[in-house]
C-alpha cells in the first residue's frame, strides 16, 4: 500500500512539473526588433555604376606587309602626332621589286613606240597600195597590245610603291603609344592577331555604363524633356571614381546612349565623356561613375535591412499579427553608406525590421520597436 501512494505521488509530481514546464514555454516573451513605417520623401542621392574607360580615339596599329623590324622609333607612353614615324619595315625586297617594275615599263614604253612607228609606216604602205588593209590591223592591234601591257605596268608599279610605302608605319591620328610587343629585329605579318601597338587619343575619355531595362525607365524619369536627347541635355554632372578610390578632379557630362539594347545582358549601354587634359585617366582602366539624382518620392531603408540570396536583395516586412514575410525588393545603387532605394516591392506605410535579420524567419512573431524613419 505504501509503495503504491509513492508511484501515485512521484506521478503526480512528474505531471506538475510537465504542466510548468509546458506554461514557462507557452508564456516566453516574444522578441523585439526594430522596425520601421516607410513614407515616401524628397532626397538627393548618388547612383553609381562601374565603368570602363576609353580614349576619345583608339586605334590598333598593324603592319599591312609581312617583314623584318628595322626601326622602331616610339618608346611605350610616348605622345605622338598624326603622321609620326613609328615603326620601319625591311624594305629591300620591295625596294628591288619597284625597280624592276619601273625597267618592265621602260621596255614597254620602248616596245610600245616601235608599234606605233611600225603603225605609221604600214598606213604608208596601204596608202600606196603596196600592202592589203590586213597588215595595218594587225599594226594597230599589236600597238593597242603594248599600250594595255604599258596600263599594267603602271598599275603594278603603283602597287610595288604602294608595298613599299607600307615599310614606313606612321601613326594614324595624334595620341599615346601603348604597349610594344614587337622589338627591332621581330617578323610581323600582315594577318598577325598582335597588333604593332595601340594609339589612344585620351586628350577626352569615355566612360561607359551600362542600366538594365527595368531600372532604365525610372532612370531617366526624373530629368525634364520630352525626347531622349533633352533629358540627356538635362542630366547634371557626373563624378569620377578612379580604381584608386580617389575623385577625380574634372566633372563629366552624359553624352549618348545607345539605341539597341545589349541583347545579352538587356541593358542600356551610355556614355559619359570627360576632359583629361594632364593625362591621367586612361583608356582601358576602370572606375565608378557617380550620378547626383533628386527623387520626389523616394522609399529609403537601412542597408543594415536588407540581404542578398544569389544577386538577388530581400527585406523582413511586418504583416498581421506581427509575424515577419521575406520580401524580394530591387534597389537602385547608390553611394549613401547607410540606406537603399527601393524601386520596387515595398510601397509607403510598409513596416520592415531593421536591424536583427539574421535571427528571423519567415512567418516568425515579433514584438515590433518603432523607431523614426529616415
Amino acid at each position: 500500500m505504501k509503495k503504491n501512494s509513492l508511484f501515485l505521488l512521484m506521478i503526480v509530481a512528474t505531471a506538475w512539473l510537465s504542466c510548468d514546464k509546458s506554461k514557462a514555454i507557452t508564456e516566453m516573451p516574444v522578441a523585439e526588433y526594430p522596425t520601421i513605417t516607410l513614407s515616401a520623401q524628397e532626397t538627393v542621392v548618388h547612383l553609381e555604376f562601374p565603368t570602363s574607360l576609353e580614349g576619345l580615339e583608339t586605334v590598333e596599329v598593324r603592319s599591312k606587309i609581312d617583314g623584318y623590324i628595322e626601326q622602331v622609333y616610339v618608346e611605350e607612353g610616348s605622345v605622338v602626332t598624326s603622321g609620326q614615324k613609328l615603326f620601319r619595315i625591311d624594305a629591300n625586297q620591295f625596294l628591288q621589286e619597284v625597280n624592276q617594275r619601273k625597267a618592265a615599263i621602260s621596255a614597254i614604253e620602248a616596245a610600245l613606240e616601235t608599234a606605233h612607228l611600225h603603225v605609221l609606216r604600214t598606213q604608208i604602205l596601204v596608202d600606196k597600195k603596196i600592202v592589203n588593209s590586213f597588215e595595218l590591223t594587225t599594226a594597230t592591234n599589236l600597238e593597242r597590245v603594248k599600250k594595255a601591257e604599258l596600263t599594267q605596268a603602271k598599275s603594278a608599279l603603283s602597287d610595288a610603291q604602294s608595298q613599299l610605302a607600307f615599310t614606313q608605319i606612321v601613326s594614324p591620328i595624334n595620341g599615346v603609344v601603348g604597349r610594344l610587343p614587337f622589338k627591332k629585329g621581330a617578323l610581323v605579318q600582315s594577318a598577325a592577331e598582335l597588333a604593332l601597338t595601340t594609339i589612344a587619343n585620351t586628350t577626352q575619355v569615355y566612360a561607359h555604363f551600362a542600366v538594365n531595362q527595368q531600372q532604365l525607365n525610372r532612370f531617366l524619369a526624373p530629368y525634364t524633356g520630352d525626347k531622349l536627347a533633352e533629358k540627356l541635355k538635362n542630366m547634371p554632372e557626373v563624378s569620377l571614381i578612379t580604381s584608386g578610390g580617389e575623385e577625380y578632379t574634372h566633372k563629366g557630362h552624359i553624352q549618348s546612349l545607345s539605341g539597341v539594347l545589349n541583347a545579352e545582358t538587356g541593358s542600356a549601354n551610355f556614355r559619359a565623356l570627360f576632359p583629361n587634359p594632364n593625362g591621367i585617366l586612361w583608356s582601358g582602366a576602370n572606375g565608378i561613375l557617380r550620378i547626383p539624382t533628386q527623387l520626389n518620392q523616394a522609399l529609403l531603408v537601412p542597408k543594415k535591412a536588407v540581404f542578398e540570396i544569389q544577386g538577388k536583395y530581400f527585406i523582413y516586412k511586418v504583416g498581421s499579427e506581427n509575424r515577419v514575410a521575406q520580401v524580394e525588393i530591387e534597389v537602385l545603387p547608390t553611394t549613401t553608406e547607410r540606406e537603399y532605394i527601393i524601386q520596387s516591392g515595398l510601397k509607403a506605410g510598409d513596416i520592415v525590421v531593421t536591424d536583427g535579420i539574421g535571427t528571423l524567419k519567415n512567418g516568425m512573431s515579433i514584438r515590433p520597436t518603432t523607431i523614426s524613419a529616415k
